[in-house]
């Protein structure tokens, strides 16, 4: 196996784990693989543990949609993400637009 030394460096490892053959390394550095493009532009990959269920559950939508399942995920990730950090404007804009919030308003104003 060939070492590439200036892209990753070899962290300590317990004798334990050498006897295993593993070894812990650093990952290249992201950012720097990807000048000029912004983070929502750029994927990483990544192991993680998804239910089963839920794996399938977004095949049959990539089925239904053309799309693959690993967009589905992420596009569902990302507007997860969205919805958590709503901006000002469009909240202002949200309730704005809501007639039952602007009776509600109006009627805690006339108090």
């Amino acid at each position: 196996m060939k070492k590439i030394e200036k892209d990753y460096e070899y962290l300590e490892t317990s004798p334990e784990m050498m006897a295993r053959g593993l070894r812990r390394i650093t990952r290249p550095k992201f950012l720097d693989k990807v000048k000029g493009k912004t983070l929502k532009d750029c994927k990483s990959r990544i192991t993680i543990f998804i239910g089963a269920d839920i794996i399938e559950h977004f095949k049959q939508l990539a089925a239904q949609n053309g799309k693959g399942y690993q967009t589905l995920i992420n596009q569902t990730l990302r507007d997860a993400i969205e919805v958590e950090k709503p901006s000002l404007s469009k909240v202002k804009n949200d309730l704005l637009k809501d007639k039952d919030f602007l009776e509600s308003l109006k009627t805690a104003l006339a108090m």
